[in-house]
């Protein structure tokens, strides 16, 4: 028996990017896609989803009126213009050997001499993928960013002038930041063996169940 697809509402304000979506992953999905929440909803019940299993969105969304295609043409120019800067960095980041495997390397050191501790990423180089990688593969408990000088006050003082104002100016976030991280393992590790405790409890009790057998009938 074929197992039935899964259902996803995308929601872009890109008309083109709904139209990538739908094109490319229509075979994999139940698809509903529309420029805001109700149209993407109501498109996914014209192919006979009441509900998605998944909502898909966009992040860089207009907050306020939806652009004009003159608008969206510019935005995909100056991204174009981005990505070629971000390679150009990424070439010189690489020349002078500034890459994620450092960070991991320390990651990796962290879980083999302090292996009760969590930690987090503290950065500002890294792109949204190494992001990824290091909470999904190396165990990260959060990436925070640090703090960017705005171009503007890095051109009309010292840089790394502009770099502590901009620390000083974020510090309240990144300590929350830094705590939200700090309770969510804390948490884990106070309650570690209560948690494990009760799991043992059920599985046992579960297990005793499934041995005792009720007394036959005469």
């Amino acid at each position: 028996m074929t197992q039935p697809r899964y259902s996803v509402c995308f929601v872009d304000d890109d008309p083109a990017e709904l139209r990538r979506f739908r094109e490319n992953l229509q075979s994999e999905f139940v698809i509903g896609a529309g420029r805001t929440l109700d149209e993407a909803v109501a498109d996914l019940r014209k192919n006979g989803r009441e509900r998605p299993d998944l909502f898909v969105l966009d992040m860089y969304f207009p907050d306020g009126p939806f652009n004009t295609e003159e608008e969206l043409s510019e935005l995909r120019a100056a991204w174009d213009r981005f990505q070629l800067a971000q390679a150009d960095f990424t070439s010189v980041r690489m020349k002078l050997r500034q890459t994620a495997r450092g960070g991991l390397r320390l990651a990796e050191e962290v879980r083999l001499r302090h292996r009760s501790s969590s930690y987090v990423f503290f950065t500002r180089k890294a792109t949204l993928e190494e992001g990824l990688a290091a909470i999904r593969q190396a165990g990260a408990l959060a990436v925070i960013k640090k703090p960017d000088a705005p171009p503007a006050e890095g051109e009309g003082r010292p840089l790394t002038e502009a770099y502590d104002a901009a620390f000083r100016d974020h510090a309240h976030d990144i300590a929350a930041q830094l705590t939200a991280a700090i309770r969510r393992t804390s948490w884990w590790r106070n309650h570690r063996a209560s948690v494990c405790a009760a799991a043992i409890a059920f599985a046992l009790g579960y297990a005793a169940c499934l041995l005792v057998r009720p007394p036959r009938s005469s």
